[in-house]
């Protein structure tokens, strides 16, 4: 692919970047031609992420502007989080994001969800143990407070990135003897799937609500955000085909890698 400032960039390609900057747009100022002009390339391809920049004095030489025009175009762009300043080194384009988009309108499997924005759906910290179900549990489920419950915790990955912190609980009952060791054979990846192929349980609905909360200690560090970060809180109760609770859902997502849509049909009448 083909890089238009890079160090190793040519004089053709600076030529390309040259002419976008000076042709064509007389109503923005300078600064606003040359982000403008960069930010294009990014989105189209010919700018590679994660790239370093040709120096300030040599780049600015190169399209025919000040240091100073540079320098506030540079601003402009780091300010969007477009490129990135490594003090000491130099500038890069920053590497891209990968952002998810869930339809709170429909159930979604999150390594379904992954795959489907390109990404590749990985699993680290895979826990599975019984425990006493809370209120909270119980109540989602239909089983009485403090039976057993399977809690399969899992951090959740997008590539290497750590979108989400999820705890899954299945009710155990007087099933716990061969329910439970069968639920610790879950190798963490759709837990839809393993429940339709082990369990028999097929999960056709839910019902979810979804908050704003700030990460405590332990989730920020895990999804590497800062203490009191904004996450994602989704509580999702799934049912079968006969309308019984299967599986309750606790998860904290990464708002920076993550968010949640709702379409909403008008009225036409």
């Amino acid at each position: 692919m083909e890089t238009i400032v890079s160090r190793d960039g040519n004089e053709h390609a600076t030529k390309v970047l040259s002419d976008r900057i000076w042709n064509g747009m007389a109503r923005e100022n300078l600064a606003t031609r040359v982000a403008n002009a960069i930010r294009e390339q990014v989105h189209s391809g010919k700018l590679e992420r994660g790239v370093q920049l040709t120096g300030e004095v040599e780049f600015a030489r190169e399209l025919g502007v000040s240091r100073q025009t540079l320098r506030e175009a540079t601003h402009l762009l780091t300010q969007e989080g477009l490129l990135t300043i490594r003090h000491g080194v130099g500038t890069f384009v920053a590497e891209s994001p990968r952002y998810l988009s869930s339809r709170l309108d429909t159930m979604h499997s999150m390594s379904a969800l992954i795959r489907e924005h390109g990404g590749d759906a990985r699993v680290d910290g895979l826990k599975i143990r019984s425990i006493a179900a809370t209120a909270e549990i119980a109540r989602a489920l239909g089983v009485p407070e403090a039976s057993p419950v399977a809690e399969i915790f899992r951090l959740r990955l997008i590539d290497a990135k750590a979108l989400a912190v999820a705890y899954d609980y299945i009710a155990l009952l007087d099933d716990a003897k061969w329910k439970l060791p069968l639920i610790k054979m879950f190798d963490g990846g759709s837990i839809y799937e393993f429940m339709a192929a082990k369990l028999q349980r097929e999960l056709i609905s839910s019902k979810a609500t979804v908050t704003a909360v700030a990460a405590s200690k332990k989730h920020a560090a895990l999804l590497h955000v800062k203490t009191g970060f904004p996450l994602l809180l989704m509580r999702e109760v799934q049912f079968d085909v006969q309308r019984r609770s299967g599986l309750y859902s606790v998860i904290f997502h990464n708002s920076s890698l993550m968010e949640f849509t709702l379409v909403r049909p008008g009225d036409k009448s």
